[in-house]
Parts: structure tokens; sequence; C-alpha cells
């Protein structure tokens, strides 16, 4: 093909995603800071219960699970909840199918020792398929405290695929907006979108809150649990204890 994008024409594009991610950026600084200090606030007062952040998502949004675990500068009782047939790494079109299946959500929620201690953390950028809604429902019922990261945009602008006909925000105890446009793709290029932004808005919004949780640790001069980098001076001997400390209630450690 002879239509490549001329030098000039791609670092246009990478101009134009750059402002959209700061604009998306901008908006969770202006708009959600103070829901990321409640999490913060919720998720440290459940570690110090001995509660344990419990993380969800389908699809792309299982990205966000793994970015918290197991993390350098990332805290330790985190609880990734990876279904694999619910990733994409086994059948991706399939799992797109299965989250779309009343009745899943609630039998992972069922099969979690999730109690009232805990908090649970589900990420969607739709927030409209069965499994992130029921399994959210599920585990707010068991008294779990419940938050969303999500595109309210999106949300508003599809119909829910779950029984009991809401959305993520409209089930958890705190939504975080990740504001991202509807679709998630945010360059335009004639009839073609690129340039998805939820991975990235959401990481800044969950790294944000553990940075948080940190500082609560610091302000009543108690020692974080922060994994390092294993491949930094102390690192193996530092998340040897941590992982020694843990794996008991995370058995993925």
């Amino acid at each position: 093909m002879t239509n490549e994008f001329s030098k000039h024409d791609a670092v246009s594009l990478i101009d134009q995603y750059y402002q959209k991610i700061n604009i998306s950026l901008q908006q969770i600084v202006e708009k959600e800071t103070n829901k990321i200090k409640i999490l913060a606030e919720k998720a440290y007062k459940a570690i110090k219960s001995n509660g344990l952040i419990y993380a969800f998502g389908t699809g792309h949004s299982h990205i966000l699970v793994e970015e918290i675990f197991y993390r350098a500068g990332g805290i330790a009782p985190v609880y990734p909840v990876l279904i694999g047939s619910l990733m994409l790494h086994e059948r991706a079109v399939l799992s797109s199918k299965l989250e779309r299946i009343d009745g899943i959500g609630e039998a992972i929620a069922s099969d979690l020792p999730i109690s009232s201690r805990d908090v649970v953390v589900v990420f969607s950028n739709s927030g409209s398929n069965s499994v992130v809604v029921t399994f959210a429902e599920s585990t707010k019922k068991i008294g779990a405290y419940v938050a969303a990261v999500t595109s309210v945009e999106h949300s508003k602008n599809v119909t829910a695929r779950n029984e009991l006909g809401k959305k993520l925000y409209e089930v958890a105890d705190l939504t975080i907006d990740n504001h991202v446009p509807y679709g998630d793709a945010s360059l335009k290029m004639n009839d073609i979108t690129v340039g998805p932004l939820s991975t990235i808005c959401g990481a800044f919004i969950i790294n944000s809150v553990m940075a948080e949780i940190v500082k609560l640790f610091e302000k009543d001069g108690v020692e974080p649990p922060v994994f390092l980098s294993a491949n930094v001076p102390q690192g193996d001997e530092v998340n040897a204890l941590l992982v020694e400390k843990y794996r008991k209630y995370i058995p993925m450690l």
C-alpha cells in the first residue's frame, strides 16, 4: 500500500492522542480526586481490620487488576480476581459472550472468601455486562464496600445487559468516572476510530488510590506493605516478607 502516514501525519496523531489522554486525566484530577481519596480511606480501614482489596474486571479491564497485583510500588493486600475464560488469552470472542450471561457474576462472588471487612473494586469501561454488574451487586450484599471504575458517559449510552437492568455505576457504593468518551477509542480518522483511553485512565486512577493508601499508612506512622521491584537491591528480600505474610490470604502469591 502507498497511503502510509507521512512523518508529519504520524507526529500529528501522536500529539492528538497525547492531548486526548491529557483531557481525560485533567477531568479525573478535577472531578474525581475526592472519590479517589474516599476509596483510599475505605481500603486503608479495610486493611487495618485484616481485610483485603479485591479487584475484578473482564476483557481488557482485567489489565487493571493485574496492574495493582504484586507490583513494584503497589501494596501487598490485593486479591486479584482473574477468571481466565473472562479474559482474552484463552478465547477472546468467547469471553465477550460469557460476560453477558447472567449467573456467572454471582457464582464468582460466592466462590471467594469476601467479607464485610473487604473492599471490592470493579473495573469496566462500559459497566453494562452481567458479570461485572452482578458480581458488584453480590459482593455488596455480602457487606463489602464496592467501588466502580467506569465510563459513566459510555454506560449512559448503552443498554444494560444483565438481569438487574442496571449499570455498574448504579449498583456500586462509590463510582469513579474514568472520563473516557463513548466507545473508548478517541482519535477519528475518516470512518475509523483508534487510540483507546480506558486502560491509561484506569491505571492512573487505581495507582492514585494506591498512593493515597500508602500516605495514610505513613500518616499513622505504620510501615506500608509496599512491594519493591525484584530488580533492585533488597527487592527480593522485602517482597519475600510480604509474600510470607499475605500468601495465606491471597493464594495467587
